[in-house]
């Protein structure tokens, strides 16, 4: 109990001595940290988007007539990509064509006998493996023709691996510039008192007991900037949600206040976590030269 008392007081006094370059850590932490969270949000409604328009894109899929539909449907639900087949029957094609038609419909009664065919509606799991599909359908015999929006499925293809790109980029260049910042932080508090942590070292004082007041030091900025980050998205994210809302109302955006609270959460965790990572491989790398002879 008395070690964490003195730790504690030496952390406190750490984070005095150098307030000024603990306060420009936790701005850069903080900043970066909402950076890196309102672009996985963005990424996040990219993603949700992309599923949706994958689950309303429909490959058709027309039949011969001297073949069995439920039997061509079951062979295709077996395939990987596929996630539903539906049957569509001559009379509810008619149907569905009458309904588009609206008042012009009444032109359909002159063509007489029902001329449509049998087909299949195929949703897929991902946009990707459309053109695959495509291909082992019209290698199968019972299959006449399909059709399927070829440019549609290219650029949603497109669409998900650019998002893809640009959280990975953000990501990668938040962690890298908050793991140096914190890294420099620590690595200047550490050098500002070597002489002293080299006497600690000759009366005997433990590696742990001198390391521990500068982790807790990274671990600290970092997670407060992280949770000073979560609270940024929370009073920026919600209200352009209401905008975007409010304009284009058709479009579907994260906004479950459960889902935003455990990210924050996982992004307060995360900051932490790489806090402290940074702190102890400074840490070690320092104690490993201060604990050799003066």
């Amino acid at each position: 109990m008395v070690t964490l008392r003195y730790i504690l007081r030496d952390t406190a006094r750490i984070l005095i001595r150098h307030w000024i370059l603990g306060f420009l850590t936790l701005m850069t932490a903080a900043v970066m940290m909402w950076i890196l969270g309102l672009a996985t949000l963005f990424s996040l409604n990219i993603q949700s988007l992309l599923l949706r328009l994958e689950r309303d894109l429909i490959v058709q899929a027309y039949i011969h007539k001297d073949s069995n539909p439920e039997s061509v449907a079951v062979t295709i639900r077996r395939l990987p990509i596929v996630a539903d087949v539906r049957s569509v029957s001559p009379d509810d094609a008619l149907a569905r064509l009458q309904a588009r038609m609206g008042s012009q419909a009444k032109a359909l009664d002159l063509i007489g006998e029902n001329p449509l065919q049998w087909s299949l509606e195929i949703h897929v799991t991902a946009a990707s493996g459309v053109q695959g599909l495509v291909r082992n359908l019209m290698s199968m015999p019972e299959i006449e023709d399909v059709v399927y929006s070829g440019m549609v499925v290219e650029r949603l293809s497109s669409m998900s691996k650019m998002a893809d790109s640009a959280t990975l980029t953000m990501f990668l260049l938040s962690i890298m510039i908050t793991s140096l910042v914190v890294y420099n932080t620590t690595h200047i508090s550490l050098y500002s008192r070597r002489d002293e942590i080299s006497i600690m070292f000759l009366i005997g004082a433990t590696r742990s007991y001198i390391a521990t007041p500068f982790v807790l030091e990274g671990t600290l900025l970092s997670l407060f900037g992280a949770a000073m980050a979560a609270l940024g998205i929370v009073f920026t994210y919600f209200p352009g949600v209401r905008i975007l809302q409010s304009t284009l109302p058709f479009l579907e955006i994260v906004a479950d206040r459960r889902v935003i609270a455990q990210f924050c959460a996982l992004l307060v965790a995360f900051g932490g976590t790489l806090g402290w990572l940074c702190s102890c491989l400074v840490a070690l790398r320092f104690m490993n030269s201060a604990a050799k002879p003066l």
